[in-house]
């Protein structure tokens, strides 16, 4: 293809084609008329593009008249945006999957005379009576669409996305393998009291304070150079989770390591939380996963055999009271020193496949999930989702700040909630990258965002 095909959405629809179409699936572009319909508005279930409300560029494509949505192949699809996004550094890419009953050949002359709204300059036509793709270009924009035929329905998928190669303005600060930091992969981040930050990455954990960045790995004594959970207690004690190989304690001069034989529930750790007495709670995603406790002297654990949730275990966090809460994937779990209760989407969950868990300073729990995020006052649960203002409904991690607000790192950037209102920072408001994995709030405001593969940006209070 030239190079006027750039877009992720591109990439994607092109493989489809090869798989869907098979030889002779695609040809010159047709020459017939149009069919007698009226073009509609895309469904409000579409895909959203993180950023500021009304940016969506695939609410500038028509959806074909009478089609259905596909919700089954459009979360499949959304799944292979993001992996081709992972790989070429981008993101923002939407996808929506329809399907009907009509002709491909229908559908190809329908969207041939009927491009998208505002402006776009159609730049490839590669189609023939049996389906293929079209591709218009507005700025830095490339739209698509893709038609083929599939367990005799006709398949339509609409992209939307920024084209590659493409800049979106100012950076913010960010700091990379170059500067200092162990690997552009930032998994966790915590900072400790003196506003100095730790961060846990796949090839080990770097320090940042005035006097810049230093790495600890194996050679230091650490159990693994990837980091998958960082904690710092009151007491300024660290606490780091590895990938295979346990927990480990640092007291500013060497590493302590718990595993299974010291008796952790699993080696396989996924999130760290200091409770306020100082007791450390573990969690484990993996078959024997769950939920680690150690008071100092030993180690108890608890897994769905005690009442929890599910054995996977992908975030934990303590409130004030002492109040355990665990993110499964099996929905939310609370522990209260005694008892497990678990909540779900029939509770009001957003969703049950939990990221991330946060409770903030009057004692709501905030929980991320695959579907939005969701606060729990005690009594009822209240959702969030892009149509409230959160810039991506996959919440991969939270912060609280000094000021009470709360920080969401998601799959499409980052959101900031306070006094009511959202405030959202994606690439085009200068982040490296909006695949955001960790975020971590300084005292002074100052918030740390961990990237999946472009390292750790700083957003000012003031920015």
């Amino acid at each position: 293809m030239k190079s006027y095909c750039r877009s992720i959405i591109c990439f994607v629809v092109l493989v489809l084609l090869l798989l869907a179409c098979g030889p002779g699936g695609a040809g010159a572009p047709g020459t017939t008329r149009p069919p007698e319909v009226t073009p509609t508005q895309p469904s409000s279930t579409a895909i959203s593009t993180p950023g500021q409300e009304g940016e969506s560029c695939l609410a500038d494509l028509y959806v074909y008249p009478g089609s259905q949505e596909e919700p089954q192949m459009q979360a499949e699809l959304k799944d292979l945006v993001r992996q081709m996004e992972a790989m070429s550094q981008a993101s923002g890419g939407e996808v929506a999957v329809y399907v009907t009953a009509d002709a491909p050949s229908k559908v190809v002359r329908f969207y041939q005379e009927n491009p998208p709204r505002g402006g776009w300059n159609r730049t490839l036509d590669l189609t023939s009576e049996e389906g293929g793709i079209i591709v218009w270009e507005k700025g830095d924009l490339g739209a698509e669409a893709f038609v083929a035929v599939h367990e005799q329905k006709t398949v339509i998928l609409l992209g939307c996305g920024s084209k590659l190669g493409t800049s979106t303005g100012p950076k913010l600060p960010t700091y990379t393998e170059d500067d200092g930091l162990a690997d552009n992969s930032v998994i966790a981040i915590a900072v400790a009291a003196d506003g100095s930050a730790w961060f846990g990455t796949s090839h080990g954990l770097s320090h940042f304070d005035s006097s810049g960045w230093k790495t600890y790995t194996k050679d230091d004594g650490l159990p693994s150079n990837c980091i998958t959970a960082v904690a710092m207690g009151a007491d300024g004690s660290l606490w780091i989770g590895t990938d295979f190989w346990g927990v480990a304690r640092f007291d500013e001069s060497s590493w302590k390591t718990y595993t299974e034989r010291d008796g952790l529930r699993n080696n396989k750790v996924s999130s760290i939380a200091i409770a306020p007495d100082g007791t450390v709670w573990v969690g484990s995603c993996d078959v024997r996963g769950g939920v680690s406790h150690f008071d100092g002297q030993g180690w108890t654990t608890y897994d769905k055999s005690d009442g929890l949730g599910d054995n996977c275990v992908q975030a934990i966090a303590v409130a004030s009271d002492g109040t355990v809460w665990a993110g499964t994937k099996g929905g939310v779990s609370k522990f209260d020193g005694n008892t497990w209760t678990n909540y779900t989407t029939a509770d009001g969950l957003a969703g049950n496949n939990v990221y991330a868990v946060a409770v903030d300073q009057n004692g709501a729990v905030w929980v991320g999930t695959d579907a939005g995020v969701s606060r729990f006052d005690g009594q009822t649960w209240t959702t969030y989702t892009p149509d409230d203002g959160l810039v991506n409904p996959e919440v991969n991690a939270i912060a609280v700040a000094p000021d009470g607000s709360l920080w969401f790192g998601t799959h499409g950037g980052v959101s900031h909630l306070k006094d009511g209102s959202w405030q959202s920072y994606t690439e085009r408001e200068g982040l490296p990258s909006n695949t955001v994995t960790s975020i971590c709030v300084a005292p002074d405001g100052r918030v740390w965002i961990g990237t999946a593969f472009d390292g750790v940006a700083v957003l000012q209070p003031s920015e």
